[in-house]
């Protein structure tokens, strides 16, 4: 009886621990005309995005980590590749940035006919609080951003800078 106590105090203390990670709205680098253009099924995206927050919450739901919010940037590629940037204040440590990108990555990708869409979640963690920041500027995309020729070119920056 103690030790089923004591293994039941022990799991209420490590959900007390748990990060809480919260989402809230989207931001799309890309218009409606864009994003029909590359036939985005817009059910298909809703099912898509609701999959990777599971994901990315289920990974941290065993984390402590200090208060932090911004965005959770991603891109998917026509051939079903998917990339994923974090852009938040402050920075989230590169062990848990690296497993909630992972983590993001696992989401099998929707249909995109041509290119590139891009778009992030707005992400908080261990804060209700969400950025105030209007756009996701993951930090490696400015240095990129000074070596193209047209910076506002959406696709053209996230396929530089794409991981491989």
């Amino acid at each position: 009886m103690k030790r089923l106590l004591a293994t039941l105090l022990l799991s209420c203390a490590a959900l007390a621990q748990a990060a809480e990670v919260r989402f809230d709205s989207h931001y799309f680098f890309q218009s409606e005309q864009v994003m029909a253009e590359k036939k985005i099924d817009l059910q298909q995206l809703v099912r898509y995005s609701r999959k990777v927050q599971w994901q990315v919450w289920n990974t941290m739901k065993k984390v402590k980590l200090p208060p932090s919010a911004g965005y959770l940037v991603l891109a998917v590629r026509a051939d079903g590749e998917v990339a994923s940037w974090l852009d938040m204040g402050p920075a989230v440590h590169a062990y848990y940035e690296h497993q909630i990108l992972a983590a993001a990555q696992k989401v099998q990708a929707l249909d995109v006919a041509q290119g590139v869409l891009v778009y992030a979640i707005k992400m908080s963690i261990d804060t209700p609080v969400h950025t105030r920041k209007p756009l996701p500027a993951p930090p490696d995309w400015d240095e990129a951003k000074k070596k193209m020729g047209d910076p506002d070119n959406i696709e053209e920056l996230v396929l530089s800078v794409w991981p491989e």
